[in-house]
């Protein structure tokens, strides 16, 4: 068919200059999924970025006095949520650095981490995002 319109004979066409080959990457979030071209630029997570945000300024707030509950009412959220995006709060700073940068695993995003936790100890958090 791309002989025809190119009105030249199919035969001449060499395969090898219509094929590209470029290394990728799969993003899923909910229910999107994105193909990430290896040369790409990096595409930060703004949802992620806010929650570590939220999570460190939430466990400012228990480190003073506050329960979750309270700060979850104060917030307009629920205890539960609180509960798990406080250990964002823990993340090592080159994982921290690596979503500020949008170069986190594939797989590391919020909706993962509201039904998973990561381990408090830093080698052990990179050897987790690593499967991802």
């Amino acid at each position: 068919m791309l002989g025809q319109r190119l009105n030249v004979d199919s035969d001449a066409l060499d395969d090898a200059c219509l094929t590209r080959s470029v290394p990728f990457r799969i993003r899923k979030r909910g229910v999107e999924t994105k193909i990430i071209l290896a040369d790409a630029p990096a595409e930060t997570d703004d949802t992620l970025i806010r929650n570590i945000a939220r999570a460190h300024a939430w466990y400012a707030r228990i480190r003073a006095g506050e329960t979750f509950a309270a700060i979850a009412a104060a917030d307009g959220t629920s205890k539960r949520r609180v509960q798990q995006m406080i250990g964002l709060a823990f993340l090592a700073p080159d994982i921290v650095r690596d979503v500020l940068d949008g170069r986190q695993p594939t797989g590391f995003t919020s909706e993962w981490c509201k039904a998973r936790s990561l381990p408090s100890d830093w080698d052990a958090q990179r050897v987790v995002l690593a499967t991802l």
